[in-house]
């Protein structure tokens, strides 16, 4: 049996008695419809109708034959609009507003889905039933795997030019990432609040958008995105680790650029945030020991090493 309450086990009593001596009408007139209706509507979808037959006894194809008459739908009320949170474990809590249900899903963040979140917001897209991340180099798609796999079925394709794709069937994360299609702020907030997570997801933002490279004598790290927000929180826990670093926009919209050989016209500003020599070892201890992309992770490594003297 399900526990529930002493109150809502006595309705289910008194109803069951009645149906006992009568039918559906016989209860609707001595329990009352609306006291009916709010009964089924406190039993349903915290629990399924095969949990409701077994608490109460009453056959499935009654009930549902209830609801009809009653006119509520299970079916369209069942997880109507669905709402994710961050947190620090997982939980789900159902609430009513006008006749519809919401489902609010806690999902508990990890540092590995702090770097889910990161890197789709960086290098992916969010549509309303799915998650995908994207990328050519061969390194980050493994451990990418693994970390979206717990949340639900993946799916992946490859392109002729070397690009892998894996797409993660889960309203739940699409809307821990993004709501309304932007970016989540307050999973953004809560995740750069920690710096167990905020440090993963900083580093995954980097690999997918980043720069980290040497070109003769220097070292080049820089962190490029269209959406000013994002680059400015990124900013306010680079502040907060003591990481110094300078904002520009790299071009104007409107201008126009060749991509395998075809005219491309942007339409939106691009931001860069750029670490100076004097920071990127500091950089590197925070932020860049958490990357995983191969080709950026082997110049981390190198900052990391040097000595003094050396130049980077």
């Amino acid at each position: 049996m399900k526990e529930i309450d002493d109150r809502t086990r006595s309705s289910i009593e008194e109803v069951t008695s009645i149906l006992e001596r009568g039918n559906f009408q016989t209860v609707k007139n001595e329990f009352g419809e609306a006291n009916l209706k709010k009964l089924l509507l406190k039993l349903h979808p915290k629990y399924t109708m095969e949990e409701i037959e077994e608490i109460t006894g009453i056959p499935d194809s009654t009930l549902s034959r209830w609801f009809s008459k009653l006119g509520i739908d299970p079916q369209k009320r069942w997880h109507n609009i669905l709402a994710s949170k961050a947190g620090s474990r997982n939980s789900t809590k159902l609430k009513r507003s006008k006749g519809t249900i919401s489902k609010v899903a806690t999902v508990k963040i990890t540092p590995e889905l702090a770097y889910v979140i990161g890197f789709t917001l960086g290098d992916g897209a969010v549509q309303k039933y799915m998650v995908e991340v994207f990328n050519k180099n061969e390194g980050l798609r493994l451990p990418l795997y693994n970390y979206l796999k717990p949340y639900g079925t993946i799916t992946e394709d490859r392109r002729d030019y070397g690009l892998w794709r894996l797409r993660l069937s889960s309203v739940k994360i699409a809307n821990l990432i993004k709501t309304n299609k932007k970016p989540n702020r307050e999973t953004i907030d809560y995740v750069l609040k920690k710096d167990k997570l905020a440090r993963k997801f900083v580093a995954a933002f980097w690999d997918a958008e980043g720069s980290v490279r040497k070109e003769k004598q220097y070292t080049h790290v820089y962190l490029y995105n269209s959406d000013i927000y994002l680059l400015e929180k990124i900013g306010e826990y680079l502040n907060k680790k003591n990481i110094d670093y300078s904002t520009l926009f790299t071009f104007r919209p409107n201008r126009e650029y060749y991509l395998k050989g075809r005219k491309i016209k942007a339409k939106k500003k691009i931001y860069r945030i750029s670490i100076p020599k004097s920071s990127l070892k500091k950089w590197a201890k925070e932020i860049g020991i958490h990357m995983i992309h191969t080709k950026k992770k082997k110049v981390v490594e190198e900052i990391l090493n040097y000595k003094m003297g050396d130049k980077i």
